[in-house]
């Protein structure tokens, strides 16, 4: 009959439309699902980046300390063969003035004057000697006065008028001079002769 005919077609469609329905929500859950997978996914990637940066960075760290720590120790070592250099340099000076005093001095002088006139250089030999008469007789006049009484070692002046001669520098030792350094500079030193035990020296 008619109206069984609609019955079934109404309960066909409803079936149709409850099924399309189940199908758009299975859809919707799925896509849910996969959308929240997805994020945990992109979330675990973050996570596993921000670890690998955390250790990247850990070990460029360690590297530089130990980089820093190395240089530090090289450094040193350099500065101790340095220190050892310069002892060795000094032990070599003195070991050229066996002797002290007026005397010494006079031996020194010598040994300028008779390298300087092998080369015949006289004009040489008159600068070095007239530059010490110079600095020795500053001394005498104003003992007190430290300038008068330290030349740098590598001073550019002393090297070119007295160091670098024969002699040059061990005269300084013979005349009383110590090797120290003041202020981190090599220098010879002269100390002030003490005002009550060294009447002489003044």
């Amino acid at each position: 009959s008619v109206i069984s005919s609609l019955r079934s077609q109404i309960q066909h469609h409803t079936q149709n439309l409850h099924a399309q329905t189940q199908a758009k929500q299975s859809h919707q859950q799925l896509e849910a699902q996969r959308l929240a997978m997805q994020k945990a996914l992109d979330e675990e990637r973050a996570n596993q980046q921000r670890i690998a940066e955390e250790q990247k960075k850990r070990d460029e760290e360690r590297e530089l300390a130990r980089r820093a720590e190395e240089a530090r120790l090289h450094r040193l070592e350099e500065e101790r063969r340095a220190v050892e250099e310069e002892r060795r340099a000094d032990r070599e000076l003195l070991a050229l003035v066996p002797t002290l005093g007026a005397e010494g001095v006079r031996e020194q002088i010598g040994r300028m004057r008779e390298a300087l006139m092998t080369k015949d250089d006289r004009a040489a030999l008159d600068v070095a000697l007239g530059s010490l008469y110079t600095l020795f007789e500053q001394i005498v006049r104003k003992p007190e006065e430290i300038n008068f009484r330290r030349v740098r070692r590598d001073h550019p002046k002393f090297m070119e008028d007295i160091g670098r001669h024969v002699g040059g520098r061990e005269v300084l030792i013979a005349a009383g001079f110590k090797l120290k350094k003041l202020d981190g500079v090599p220098c010879f030193y002269s100390h002030e002769p003490h005002i009550e035990s060294d009447m002489d020296g003044w």
